[in-house]
């Protein structure tokens, strides 16, 4: 069985365009595992540095997180057991490349938003990222604009 991880960003053209693999071939006799990491942010100002989010704050929002990747499981339409994770570093891009070498993954579906111009200039892409250091094969969707 292969092992198919795919990597949420819980913005709706993510979720639209991920919603797009029910069906799929990808998907048959996989082990799916839906992923989603949080960028840990650091702020620093004059007195102490400020860390979003707080250590507090994962429960909830790993439980908000799961809720959305049951939601897209069901589009999906896979049944079974799919592993659901959130995780929380200050290097997603990283994490993830972790990941995938600890799940012994074999595919990464990574849905792109298609920055492009001064929008895309100033951060690197998750998904080229991916491109240069995953140790899996990847399967990147484009949006269709």
């Amino acid at each position: 069985m292969k092992n198919v991880v795919i990597c949420v960003s819980l913005n709706d053209e993510s979720l639209e365009g991920l919603a797009k693999l029910k069906g799929d071939a990808i998907l048959n006799n996989a082990k799916v595992h839906l992923v989603h990491c949080f960028e840990i942010q650091v702020y620093t100002s004059d007195f102490s540095p400020y860390i979003y989010p707080t250590e507090e704050k994962y429960p909830e929002i790993e439980a908000a997180t799961i809720k959305i990747l049951e939601g897209l499981q069901k589009n999906l339409g896979l049944e079974g057991d799919v592993e659901k994770l959130c995780f929380f570093s200050q290097s997603p891009k990283q994490r993830i490349k972790e990941y995938l070498e600890e799940s012994n993954a074999d595919l990464c579906v990574v849905a792109t938003r298609g920055k492009h111009g001064i929008q895309g200039l100033f951060s690197s892409s998750f998904a080229e990222h991916l491109v240069k250091y995953s140790p899996c094969d990847l399967h990147i969707m484009r949006p269709k604009n």
